[in-house]
């Protein structure tokens, strides 16, 4: 009896389903069951040519929900940077623009002070600065 018939015809592609849909990798389904990882990945290529799925080549990697989930993780991750990235810039620029607004009015007292010193006649009382 080999392990296969263990199974019903059923089960064996619940399980295969299970890879193919991208929910399960072959690694988890040969453990769940206790077969080796080769008859599990039978079970999923027969499967496939049941559905009308073409077997993916040899070691392409994960299979095409799986993929997209990266793909989307992936994205996920790359926008999530970029709006921390863009609060950063903001607060900075905030940041930038108060230091700047500071700086004009600390420049337009100095200069205040420059024309009062130029100018004696500037001061209220007459009196000259020494």
């Amino acid at each position: 009896m080999t392990a296969s018939s263990h199974f019903t015809a059923a089960e064996r592609a619940a399980f295969a389903d299970q890879v193919i849909d991208g929910g399960r990798t072959i690694r988890e389904i040969a453990e769940e069951s206790g077969v080796a990882r080769q008859t599990a990945q039978n079970w999923v290529k027969t499967r496939r040519g049941e559905r009308g799925i073409p077997t993916p080549r040899p070691g392409s990697g994960r299979s095409t929900p799986e993929r997209m989930a990266a793909r989307q993780e992936k994205l996920e991750k790359a926008n999530s940077e970029l709006e921390a990235r863009a609060e950063t810039a903001e607060a900075r620029s905030a940041s930038l623009e108060a230091l700047a607004a500071r700086q004009r009015s600390a420049i337009a007292a100095l200069k205040e002070t420059l024309r009062l010193y130029m100018d004696p006649d500037g001061f209220g009382d007459g009196t000259v600065p020494a």
